[in-house]
């Protein structure tokens, strides 16, 4: 059985991991926008908990965040949001399971301690599924996994 996709602008991958080396010690955030399971830009946000294992956003900045996605045209919405793990490997903590409040968003997690390992998941009702990530460049899919 093959994996769920999510195809994500590599430009949108390039910029979380530039926001995650920045940030450490501390966990990065930000929201993914896109439509559906295709992430074509991200929003970097304050790490309100300025943690190096946790991360929260503001919600006036969440809400903030939707008055502008509003106004855009073509629409873009909030499908997701991400965060770094500085102190270990790129994968949903208990935390994180216990926070993923909205079950439909992709959760991106990355590890930069090293070579960066960027990686996508579904976390609904305390289960955990990861997502393939295929990168895309100007619209046009390579087919790499991240």
């Amino acid at each position: 059985m093959s994996r769920a996709t999510v195809t994500m602008a590599a430009a949108a991958r390039r910029a979380i991991v530039r926001q995650a080396r920045a940030a450490s010690p501390r966990e990065c955030c930000g929201f993914l926008l896109g439509q559906g399971r295709h992430v074509r830009h991200v929003a970097a946000m304050n790490n309100a908990a300025r943690s190096r294992t946790r991360f929260r956003v503001r919600d006036r900045d969440h809400l903030a965040l939707r008055r502008v996605l509003r106004a855009i045209d073509p629409t873009l919405e909030i499908v997701g949001v991400y965060h770094s793990h500085p102190q270990g490997p790129a994968r949903p903590s208990p935390t994180d399971v216990a926070e993923a409040y909205y079950r439909e968003w992709i959760h991106v997690i990355a590890d930069v301690r090293a070579r960066p390992v960027v990686r996508a998941f579904r976390i609904a009702d305390g289960r955990v599924e990861e997502l393939a990530i295929r990168l895309v460049s100007s619209g046009t899919p390579h087919g790499r996994r991240s």
